[in-house]
């Protein structure tokens, strides 16, 4: 990945390079770029998002000009290096990218232009993200997937007054939203020109009570029968999950690989080598990717990756992590994984087990009493300096109980 790359998923706060075709309403949002580490590099969600988009022959240049809009010289460049050497649309020699380093080499593309075209890739639906993933900010006012999907819910199905009478949303935004849908993405009701902060506010405040499922931050943002479960004591997510607490039929009865538990349920312990295992509620399982794309330089600096856990009881059972993992020389890594409380557990040593395998539960080192919903840490050291590569992703699969 080369250096402005590495710039652009630094910052924090980047202004938009913008062209005279379109203003652009949608915000770049420091609290959400400070937590997405790496996500535009290729191959994560974020990047196979906007790879996908500037493949896309519809993406022309008025749309990336205009819609997205880039300055008019970036969204040129694209679309020059897109027809290939004959410089025509359509015809044998077009190239298609396949990275976002490809992208980010053209001429006239840098970190404000990358930005803008994550930002519009998210705010089109064209990312893959967890129900609390951030996909836009409009007028100041940020929807992670489950508030964007609910006030879609809403402004595509309620008359104008019942938009104003239930949701106080002021007329004139009320009246153009109905005109305007069905409204596919949240991009295009943020960028009405009608709708302001106060109808995006008011519509979010309005239908903040999640379903099943969906994050939280308190028991008021949970729908009637639903309680808020899993956020984070150490700060590293506002997020948990709504569930249902409930009593479920089969809590707690065996299970096998041969003998699965009731609609609702999952069996744990099996992951950690277990035969029999035993039922529990469905949410009190989960997986959490990271998308690391941490280069490991042929030295022996430390080198770590983090994932928030967020949604699950309150400590571990089964802890399994999978590794994608290139490295010319993976049998002299070390990796350690740490979980919210600082207790660690040597998940592979290299020197000594040889090259680690794709998929590696963890049996030893991390207690089962501790904090499940939190910061979870992959560290990854090589001692003998020799060797490099990179972590693209690290998958995190818990269970969990009550303690």
């Amino acid at each position: 990945m080369n250096s402005r790359l590495r710039r652009l998923l630094s910052f924090s706060s980047v202004p938009l390079l913008l062209s005279c075709g379109a203003a652009a309403v949608s915000d770049t949002p420091a609290a959400a770029l400070a937590v997405q580490t790496q996500e535009l590099a290729s191959g994560t969600p974020a990047g196979n998002g906007v790879v996908l988009f500037l493949n896309d022959w519809t993406t022309t240049f008025s749309v990336l000009d205009t819609q997205v809009p880039l300055n008019s010289q970036a969204a040129q460049s694209i679309i020059t290096w897109r027809n290939g050497p004959d410089g025509i649309a359509h015809t044998a020699d077009d190239r298609r990218f396949v990275s976002i380093e490809q992208v980010d080499d053209l001429l006239y593309v840098g970190p404000a232009a990358l930005t803008a075209l994550e930002t519009y890739a998210r705010g089109t639906g064209r990312v893959e993200l967890p129900v609390d993933g951030w996909v836009g900010t409009f007028h100041g006012v940020s929807f992670n997937v489950a508030e964007a999907r609910r006030v879609l819910a809403v402004v595509n199905t309620q008359s104008a007054a019942a938009l104003q009478a239930t949701y106080n949303v002021p007329a004139a935004a009320a009246n153009a939203m109905v005109a305007s849908r069905p409204f596919y993405d949240i991009l295009k009701l943020g960028r009405l020109p009608a709708v302001d902060a106060t109808a995006l506010q008011n519509l979010k405040t309005a239908t903040q009570q999640g379903a099943e499922g969906d994050p939280c931050t308190g028991a008021a943002t949970c729908g009637s029968g639903l309680e808020c479960e899993g956020i984070p004591y150490d700060n590293s997510s506002p997020y948990g999950r709504c569930v249902t607490v409930a009593p479920t039929p089969g809590d707690g009865a065996s299970c096998s690989r041969f003998v699965p538990c009731q609609d609702g349920l999952a069996c744990h312990g099996l992951d950690s080598g277990a035969v029999e295992g035993w039922c529990r509620p469905a949410w009190m399982s989960g997986e959490f990717t990271a998308y690391a794309d941490l280069t490991l330089q042929g030295n022996t600096t430390p080198q770590t990756s983090t994932q928030p856990v967020v949604g699950l009881a309150t400590v571990p059972e089964d802890i399994t992590v999978e590794l994608d993992l290139a490295h010319n020389n993976p049998s002299r890594l070390v990796l350690t994984l740490e979980d919210p409380g600082g207790e660690t557990a040597l998940l592979w040593d290299g020197p000594n087990e040889g090259t680690p395998p794709k998929r590696i539960p963890v049996t030893r080192g991390i207690p089962r009493d501790g904090s499940v919903n939190g910061l979870w840490k992959l560290h990854v050291v090589n001692p003998s300096g020799v060797g490099n590569g990179k972590l693209r992703e690290w998958k995190l699969k818990l269970t969990s109980r009550w303690d």
